[in-house]
């Protein structure tokens, strides 16, 4: 089961597998079903696939789908807004760790341009384990639990620097529709390091403090190679 409203819109614009039926709950919230698949989840080695850039840029580009979130409530959030909202969320443990209120800090000293207009839906969550192959070789993108309205790119950003080795960052960005420049780069940067922040609070939530470090640890590398270059 998946309750999430948007499930038959994304299945119109064939992103996630389609819905068989919808029900209203007493609480307001729907409930709905959807097709049952036999396949794979994918591996960190199965992201560089064509068909991934494609679901994306679909989904970016879907003006229904943000029309609908915003018909449900959902707000546009800035880059601070996201700063706040990891803040407001993120354990304890974390917001009071120090190498991640630098993070943070430089984060805010340093916020990319947003333009509401340009503002997309995205996933919010783009791991390989939330991305399904069917037996058939049809790709889907599933749970949306994190599902917002912002710049997209939240999700090009974790895609590359989780996946994508940085010599084919080009012609990935290219493909999805980015121009090549500096400010493209900064942006992918920045929202890279909310990506890995992300990353380890979801970790930190499942008591897996093993990839929690391991993420921990990819920051720290991602920041010392990167930040220097801007």
């Amino acid at each position: 089961m998946n309750t999430s409203p948007i499930l038959s819109g994304l299945a119109r614009e064939q992103i996630a597998p389609q819905l068989l039926w919808s029900r209203r709950l007493s609480d307001g919230r729907d409930m709905c079903a959807q097709e049952w698949l036999t396949g794979k989840i994918l591996t960190p080695s199965d992201m560089n696939r064509k068909q991934i850039i494609d679901i994306l840029t679909r989904l970016h580009r879907s003006r229904p789908l943000m029309t609908q979130l915003t018909r449900l409530g959902y707000k546009l959030e800035t880059p601070l807004d996201l700063i706040q909202s990891w803040i407001e969320k993120a354990p304890t443990a974390l917001k009071n760790n120090q190498y991640l209120q630098l993070v943070l800090k430089d984060m805010r000293e340093n916020l990319p341009s947003f333009r509401e207009d340009y503002a997309t839906i995205v996933h919010g969550d783009v791991r390989h384990s939330n991305w399904i192959e069917t037996d058939s070789s049809l790709i889907y993108l599933v749970d949306w639990d994190s599902v917002r309205l912002t710049d997209r790119m939240l999700d090009v950003a974790h895609m590359l620097c989780h996946y994508i080795p940085e010599h084919q960052w080009v012609e990935w960005l290219t493909n999805y529709g980015y121009k090549n420049n500096q400010t493209v780069m900064n942006k992918l940067i920045w929202y890279a390091q909310l990506s890995f922040l992300n990353q380890i609070t979801k970790y930190y939530e499942n008591l897996d403090l093993d990839n929690v470090n391991r993420e921990i640890y990819a920051l720290r590398i991602f920041r010392d190679k990167y930040r220097k270059k801007k």
